[in-house]
């Protein structure tokens, strides 16, 4: 009986043994991953970094992610060449921009969640479509529309198009993170006298504050980073309407490309991204999580 029990518990300590080894195996392979997957994201932002504080004539003969000789003279001609109006311009743009879209898509997401009508479906599918074609492929037509209408050279008519164009998207994700919240919220609003206004505003909106994070926080980051129609409508009206990817493609000109004062302004231009981004990380993370699971 002893020599059975004793022999029992060595397979006991054996298989724990075991299933400790491969846990520790595959925790040590799941962290490597990780690891491989932070230095492919973080690579190029060192590089830029290091970049940007070497010498013009120390880009192409130092492969070092530290530099020998650290200058910052690429900062200081950025900031005499007028960055800090270009990122201005830009925060302009794109705090009007997210404004707007916000004020559009969160009622029109709360009416396709909550509304049975004609044409519902149909409606949302054509909205759908809209957001598959690349804005590159209508950007003729739109300036046409844009001249048109007075709004080029100006910064509303930009913020306009980023409106229209990021409309189609933005209603989706905030459809999405409404059709999450239950039904039984705006039948209680709707018992206590609210009409469907205040439901939204009073009982809804905090619920899906962190839908409305995620919509700011990817909306933000594209308009900060957009060239092509920044580009287009705002290039006829000179350097104190420019953006800040267009006043990085100042330092690209026709008699050399200046590499270490497009990565110090690359720098530069993304520190409001992380600022933003960390302000509202907690809304970001909770509103992916609880926009992926049905209520």
């Amino acid at each position: 009986m002893a020599g059975a029990t004793d022999s029992t518990s060595d397979g006991r300590r054996s298989g724990l043994t075991w299933a400790r080894i491969r846990r520790y195996g595959y925790d040590t392979l799941t962290y490597l991953v990780y690891a491989l997957a932070i230095a492919f994201f973080m690579f190029p932002v060192l590089w830029i970094v290091s970049l940007s504080l070497r010498n013009e004539g120390a880009v192409y003969t130092s492969l070092q992610i530290i530099p020998n000789n650290v200058s910052l003279d690429s900062y200081r001609e950025v900031f005499d060449s007028g960055i800090l109006r270009w990122m201005r311009n830009t925060l302009v743009v794109a705090v009007a921009s997210v404004a707007g879209i916000i004020l559009v898509t969160t009622p029109a997401a709360y009416g396709f969640s909550r509304f049975e009508f004609r044409g519902r479906r149909t409606l949302l599918l054509a909205i759908l479509g809209f957001q598959m074609i690349s804005p590159i492929v209508i950007v003729l037509p739109l300036y046409d529309i844009m001249r048109t209408l007075g709004l080029t050279e100006s910064h509303m008519g930009l913020v306009l198009l980023y409106i229209g164009l990021q409309i189609p998207f933005s209603l989706w994700l905030l459809k999405g993170y409404f059709d999450t919240i239950p039904t039984a919220l705006d039948k209680a609003a709707r018992i206590d006298g609210c009409n469907r206004l205040q439901t939204l505003r009073y009982v809804l909106l905090r619920p899906v504050m962190p839908g409305i994070a995620v919509v700011a926080i990817f909306n933000f980051v594209l308009t900060w980073s957009e060239f092509v129609m920044a580009y287009t409508m705002l290039s006829p009206g000179g350097e104190d309407l420019y953006t800040l990817s267009m006043g990085i493609y100042v330092f690209d000109n026709q008699l050399a490309t200046q590499w270490t004062n497009i990565a110090a302004a690359a720098v530069i231009g993304i520190v409001p991204i992380i600022i933003f981004f960390v302000a509202l990380q907690r809304y970001f993370v909770r509103g992916l999580t609880d926009g992926a699971v049905k209520g």
